[in-house]
């Protein structure tokens, strides 16, 4: 009971962070919804889909999107506690570190599965076509969205760790975030892409999480990766990049 008692009081001190601070999640909103109106209907004609909309492709790479951005953030908590010195104080306590860290990312992950929820709701309401959903689908989507934000939000934390500044912080999510949307397939199917980057969103992280939310969230049928290569990578980024920023919590002088 301890270990739950531990991950409910992380996850309901970051979630009061962020009702105190709503700013990040009202722009977690504005960005997706920008791109799955402007940007889809502007250029729906440019990228026409073979037997279906591209709409229809857009909205999984738009969430798989915002799961991005979102994870980006999760340092930020740690930014703001290494400035106010509360970071030192709560990692002394005997609690385990691991934990501490799994919780901390487990209540960003609740946060994002509600962003994506709310997201394909709007692509219903906005009549975005071939939305359909199995249950063993909304599974491997839940899985994979959990693989994700646990490699991204671990990178995030680890930056986070490793600057202790807000604006090294804001450098890395603008650094990061750009390179790894325009090198995906989550705004362009591959087939549009100059070879040489067809190569590289074939291996980019967010080409795959897109291609999952595709293969289980649409029905019309595109070119994509496997669920299970998609899943190997991102499990594979998740192992290292969690494990890195576990031992760097452990590595910190706390006295």
């Amino acid at each position: 009971m301890k270990y739950v008692n531990l991950g409910y009081q992380i996850c309901i001190r970051s979630w009061k962070k962020l009702l105190y601070r709503p700013i990040h999640l009202v722009f977690s909103f504005i960005q997706p919804i920008f791109w799955l109106t402007i940007f889809g209907f502007l250029f729906e004609k440019n990228f026409p889909i073979e037997n279906g909309s591209y709409l229809s492709y857009l909205l999984p790479g738009v969430c798989a999107m915002t799961v991005l951005q979102s994870a980006a953030q999760s340092g930020i908590l740690y930014i703001k506690d290494f400035q106010t010195g509360f970071f030192g104080r709560y990692h002394f306590t005997p609690a385990s570190k691991f934990l501490s860290l799994f919780f901390k990312i487990f209540a960003d992950y609740v946060r994002i599965v509600f962003q994506i929820a709310i997201l394909y709701l709007i692509g219903l309401i906005i009549g975005v076509p071939s939305i359909h959903f199995t249950f063993q689908g909304i599974l491997l989507i839940l899985a994979a969205t959990f693989l994700f934000t646990y490699f991204y939000a671990s990178l995030s934390c680890l930056i986070a760790i490793k600057t202790k500044t807000s604006e090294l912080m804001a450098t890395f999510i603008q650094l990061f975030n750009l390179p790894i949307i325009f090198t995906s397939t989550a705004l362009v199917p591959n087939k549009n892409l100059p070879s040489w980057l067809e190569t590289i969103a074939k291996y980019n992280p967010l080409s795959n999480l897109s291609s999952i939310l595709r293969n289980n969230s649409i029905e019309i049928h595109i070119e994509t990766v496997s669920d299970l290569q998609s899943i190997l990578i991102i499990l594979a980024l998740f192992l290292l990049f969690f494990t890195i920023t576990y031992f760097s919590l452990r590595k910190i002088n706390y006295s």
